[in-house]
């Protein structure tokens, strides 16, 4: 049996998070969650690391702005594929923090799932 690939969704929003691990475990991941950006370096820096991040850029205590300029500093992090979900315009500024794909909310969740088993 192939491992699952693990998906570490960063929202502040306790509901998305939610339903979000939910809908990707049964997709068949593994899930590991994080209320803001700096719980997110945490998991980041724990076992197992995850495959992709699904990011969120408005938060509290570290926004994902603030946590993506972290990711891209250590190496061994700024390799893993990141996924902004925004309710958010997608500006200039989104764009330059170069995710691997931006997706608004809400998003389908057919697409969101295709789009991760496109990098996992």
């Amino acid at each position: 049996m192939e491992p699952r690939a693990t998906i570490l969704v960063v929202d502040d929003d306790d509901d998305i998070r939610q339903v979000l691990a939910m809908v990707l475990d049964e997709a068949g991941f593994r899930v590991v969650t994080a209320a803001n950006g700096r719980e997110a370096l945490e998991r980041l820096r724990g076992d197992p690391r995850p495959d992709v991040i699904l990011l969120d850029l408005m938060m509290p205590e570290m926004d994902g702005y603030q946590f993506r300029a972290e990711q891209q500093r250590d190496p061994a992090l700024r390799a893993i594929p990141t996924l902004i979900v925004t309710a958010g315009t997608v500006t200039p500024r989104v764009e330059e923090l170069g995710a691997e794909a931006i997706l608004r909310k809400p998003v389908s969740l057919r697409r969101l799932v295709d789009t991760i088993r496109r990098f996992c």
